[in-house]
């Protein structure tokens, strides 16, 4: 069996920067929750990110048929929703924080506090 492959964390930060988002996603009912996205195509490299963040998030395929047209590549997305793994999430970009999405990772940081206060429904 292989070893899982672990990352330096500036090449995680470096990789987020130009392939990750952070967000908020509206549910209904106006509830809104916190959400950590990266995409490549290269599924090996998320998996990578997944393990050394410690994460239990799912890598998903993103289909669409544009881009399986236009590029002839499958598709990956890393995809953070639960509190957990946001949990782990902000305690790495706490310690490396991000270079170009820094203001991004600001509103994200502040209300995934007000969802750990439990505020989730309240708009920010």
């Amino acid at each position: 069996m292989m070893e899982k492959l672990k990352l330096e964390p500036h090449y995680i930060v470096g990789f987020v920067d130009g392939e990750g988002t952070f967000n908020l996603v509206k549910y209904p009912k106006n509830r809104i929750r916190p959400q950590f996205l990266v995409f490549n195509t290269n599924k090996e490299i998320l998996e990578s990110i997944k393990n050394t963040l410690d994460l239990q998030s799912p890598i998903l395929e993103v289909v669409r048929m544009k881009d399986l047209i236009k590029r002839r590549k499958r598709m990956y997305r890393l995809q953070v929703r639960s509190k957990e793994d946001i949990e782990k999430v902000i305690e790495f970009f706490d310690k490396y924080l991000p270079k170009i999405k820094k203001a991004d990772y600001g509103i994200f940081r502040k209300y995934f506090d007000l969802w750990n206060k439990g505020n989730s429904g309240r708009r920010i």
